[in-house]
């Protein structure tokens, strides 16, 4: 059970920086799947070696999906980060100023322009930053949405039915809408956890506490520490079935309108 969720959104660039999302949990939750994948470690032991870039790619869907199925076995110890590309014609297109941003790209795990390349069509260039940190750019920033949405919606879902006993029938769990994260972006923005080491039932209202935070998708041990803000908690209302935020300063209320 993961104990918090770190979320940190950079609206110019469009990239989230994330701990306790997987690959895998990215993978299931996007709606955009990559068609094929170019492979941003030069020495990458997967894909077939492409000869303009000097890159591993892999093509099509199914390889797409089993290496997924590779990451979700654990079987990939080489460092995962890629980005996507819609036609294979393209990569020869590819200038060598190109090529060489895209290796910067790589290296660095930070963009020198747009992330998003013309000739690539790219949707995602995604970087696992290892201890359960990601970072992501999104073309279309709904779709970290719509994965944040099944990531919460699918912890508290495990709370709630944590002591259920054998025989006693699962308690359901509405999934959170994405319209309800996106008026959070201001806070988003700032960096927040979700704490679900604090969260609590109180009476059918399951209530996880929302910290503003500076760096706590950097810290993995102890993330919360005096300099840590309570701005919100996230609720879920069991006899409502129906999500809310509720902000514990009306200054926070405002900030997120």
């Amino acid at each position: 059970m993961a104990k918090m969720v770190y979320v940190h959104i950079d609206t110019t660039s469009n990239a989230a920086l994330s701990r306790g999302i997987s690959p895998v949990e990215f993978y299931h939750g996007i709606v955009h799947q990559p068609k094929n994948l170019l492979l941003l470690d030069p020495s990458s032991d997967y894909g077939e070696f492409e000869a303009h870039t000097g890159m591993k790619v892999l093509r099509g869907n199914e390889s797409v999906k089993q290496y997924f199925d590779e990451i979700a076995r654990n079987r990939i110890s080489e460092d995962i980060k890629w980005i996507d590309f819609n036609d294979s014609a393209m990569i020869k297109e590819l200038t060598p100023l190109e090529i060489s941003e895209l290796l910067y790209f790589g290296h660095t795990k930070t963009h020198l322009h747009s992330p998003f390349f013309y000739k690539l069509q790219n949707n995602f260039v995604y970087f696992d930053l290892k201890d359960d940190l990601s970072r992501v750019y999104y073309r279309y920033l709904d779709e970290y949405y719509r994965i944040l949405a099944d990531k919460l919606t699918r912890l508290v879902l495990e709370k709630i039915n944590d002591r259920k006993s054998f025989f006693r029938k699962s308690t359901p769990v509405d999934k959170l809408d994405v319209t309800l994260l996106r008026e959070l972006k201001p806070l988003f923005q700032e960096g927040v956890i979700f704490c679900f080491q604090s969260s609590r039932l109180e009476g059918r209202d399951y209530k996880i506490p929302i910290y503003l935070v500076e760096d706590g998708g950097l810290r993995k041990e102890n993330p919360l520490g005096k300099d840590e803000l309570l701005v919100a908690y996230l609720i879920y209302s069991q006899e409502k079935r129906q999500w809310l935020v509720a902000y514990e300063d009306k200054d926070f209320l405002f900030l997120s309108k």
